[in-house]
């Protein structure tokens, strides 16, 4: 039983690094948080965040961390409580791998330009990678982490299959 979580900041690898364990591991790819999901409430929010806790051999892109780094960012999100946040962590504790995804703010801002987005600006960078090392270094699970501007993808994936595979 695993779960493994891919976290971090826009044009970090989590989709294409989901895409290649989803070929290596054979576990579907969940897409655990949202903009459109941040703005249906917290009780929705939470429901979906529990909901998704109860699956096995999944891979999540994007999950509770991601939530409260963007509902701080954007303030008209909802965010999970620490209560929340607290009792997702205790339910999964012993099943997930929690992967944190993160580049230095250059080599992201060159990728954000190569592929565009429609949420996420070159000014947002900076603060977004703040707050993932402020939600991540509060994180309740063991947190696994590659800088994705020394490793390509395929050799993150190569070290995740070897690690839980």
């Amino acid at each position: 039983m695993t779960i493994i979580i891919l976290e971090g900041a826009d044009c970090c690898y989590k989709s294409s690094i989901a895409t290649k364990l989803n070929k290596e591991l054979g576990y579907p790819i969940i897409k655990g948080s949202s903009f459109e999901l941040a703005t249906s409430g917290n009780e929705k929010l939470f429901e979906h965040f529990n909901k998704i806790a109860d699956e096995d051999n999944i891979i999540i892109d994007r999950y509770i961390y991601s939530n409260l780094v963007y509902a701080r960012k954007f303030k008209d999100y909802s965010i999970l409580t620490e209560e929340q946040q607290r009792a997702i962590e205790e339910k999964i504790r012993h099943k997930a791998k929690v992967i944190y995804l993160h580049a230095d703010p250059k080599v992201i801002k060159q990728r954000l330009r190569d592929r565009g987005d429609e949420y996420i600006n070159d000014r947002d960078i900076e603060p977004v990678l703040d707050l993932y090392r402020e939600v991540m270094s509060n994180a309740g699970l063991h947190t696994y982490s590659w800088d994705t501007g020394q490793w390509a993808s395929d050799e993150i994936v190569e070290d995740l299959t070897y690690l839980f595979g």
